[in-house]
């Protein structure tokens, strides 16, 4: 008989007395009814010691900016932020004041958000502007404003038990306007540990969103999470680790005063994601420019085929350009769309493209990426190129073209890649009987130097092209000198 190592024993032992200790809480707990919960959960976190004051802090926040870095993988760059935080618990409204800090060149702007669990507003000068609850994403860091939330809310039930985090879990569940979210009790402390939920997504169709709370502190009395993560589809993208906590007297505070009940519903997408009307810019008979508030792209017919160089925002958008394109360029004509760059907005109209046939053209590098957004299922709101797979696998696939040097479409369209140390794996496209250069995302100002732009004037000399115009996905239709002008003043 082979003898089993008592240290094996041992540790058995405390994973079956600890898991059986989790157990038994977590069986005690279905016991209780959700309300019971919440009022253990408050009572825990410190309701008692907080009656007529507001919490007020100080928290450095980081912004994964995962939509728009150098690669479509991490390592991503940040977006920091100082925030001066309070939150009136008699009436659940956090208000926010933020500053992005960028190290060199001092702070941005102060921002301002009011939120009560209902509305959202940002405060303006000018006038109070609503924001969408799907936008109002930095409510659910504050484990204090969702257990107010929970506990205002009339159909919360159990919804089992679930290990989380290495112990299991009550979970609790509620319907909202944007779908059933789901929070998680330690049914040994009483403590939120997560909230979760499914929420729809513009460019992945739909994400699995967490906020989870860890190292709490001791204020006062109080228990308040330290640490607070936003976390999509399994990674981070927001975090806020909270510094100095007071609680002070109403009176004493900022205005938290709930916000208005907006005249119409705000818009759920902010502007520069809206597919509004593009206008039309003509630069020849077989080249156009269309424009919206968010993004500018390009179309042409060369040999017969049509270019449309980006497919920015979305379905929507893509439809429109569509349309558009039936105008100009009349008859049927085989497709081409040129990604030129890959942040998320510049490519969520690519599955739409996808599901009409055409040609995705873009840097070898990205093809995985591309790949990635087609090949992904939208279940919360099947687009059209999920039901045309539904229909039809075959139909749904990523028809790709590479390009890793110059090429050419019959000396009237050159695509280039930019490769400046800034804008590896970015194309631009020239026009040579135009004489016209669309520089992608990386001409973005004519009021002062930037890298961006010094790249593209290095790669337009390395190609041997001179421009005589210029346009791009944030530039309108400028003049090449008017470029090179603002480029001199680097030097």
């Amino acid at each position: 008989m082979q003898r089993i190592p008592l240290f094996l024993v041992c540790a058995t032992i405390v994973c079956c007395v600890t898991l059986g200790v989790g157990l038994h809480s977590a069986i005690a707990a279905r016991e209780l009814s959700a309300s019971a919960l919440l009022t253990r959960a408050r009572e825990v976190m410190g309701l008692a010691h907080v009656t007529n004051k507001v919490l007020h802090a100080h928290a450095i926040s980081a912004a994964e900016q995962d939509y728009q870095s150098d690669r479509t993988y991490p390592p991503f760059f940040s977006a920091m932020s100082n925030e001066e935080i309070w939150f009136d618990f008699a009436n659940a409204v956090l208000r926010i004041q933020s500053q992005v800090v960028f190290p060199g060149t001092g702070p941005s702007p102060i921002s301002v958000t009011v939120d009560d669990g209902q509305h959202a507003e940002i405060v303006r000068e000018k006038g109070d502007v609503p924001l969408a609850r799907s936008q109002a994403v930095r409510r659910s860091l504050n484990a204090w404003a969702v257990i107010a939330d929970w506990s205002s809310a009339s159909d919360v039930h159990q919804a089992g038990t679930e290990v989380y985090r290495d112990y299991p879990r009550t979970v609790l569940a509620r319907s909202t306007p944007d779908g059933e979210q789901r929070l998680y009790l330690d049914p040994e402390s009483g403590f939120p540990v997560k909230l979760d939920y499914t929420e729809p997504h513009y460019l992945w169709g739909q994400r699995h969103i967490e906020y989870v709370w860890s190292t709490w502190v001791l204020k006062d009395g109080v228990m308040l999470p330290g640490s607070a993560f936003r976390i999509a589809d399994g990674e981070v993208e927001l975090s806020q680790t909270v510094g100095d906590i007071e609680f002070m007297a109403r009176d004493r505070a900022a205005a938290l005063e709930p916000p208005q009940a907006p005249a119409q519903a705000p818009a759920t997408l902010p502007l520069f994601l809206q597919p509004l009307p593009p206008q039309t810019t003509s630069i020849s008979t077989n080249l156009y420019l269309l424009a919206n508030p968010g993004y500018c792209e390009a179309v042409a017919l060369v040999n017969g085929e049509v270019y449309v160089l980006e497919a920015t925002q979305g379905e929507e958008r893509a439809r429109q350009d569509e349309a558009r394109i039936a105008q100009l360029f009349p008859g049927p004509h085989k497709v081409n769309v040129v990604v030129t760059d890959l942040a998320w907005p510049h490519v969520a109209g690519v599955r739409y493209w996808v599901s009409q046939g055409a040609t995705i053209i873009s840097h070898r590098s990205a093809r995985a990426f591309l790949e990635q957004i087609v090949d992904r299922q939208w279940t919360l709101a099947p687009d059209a190129l999920e039901l045309k797979r539904r229909k039809n696998p075959s139909k749904a696939r990523l028809k790709f073209l590479a390009v890793d040097h110059a090429m050419l479409a019959a000396d009237r369209l050159r695509l280039m890649p930019i490769d400046g140390i800034g804008s590896e794996v970015a194309l631009m496209a020239y026009f040579p009987d135009e004489k016209f250069l669309w520089a992608s995302d990386f001409i973005q100002t004519l009021d002062e130097p930037s890298a961006y732009a010094h790249e593209v004037l290095l790669a337009a000399k390395r190609s041997g092209i001179v421009p005589e115009r210029v346009a791009a996905e944030h530039l309108a239709l400028s003049d090449w000198k008017s470029v090179q002008s603002a480029q001199e003043e680097r030097n």
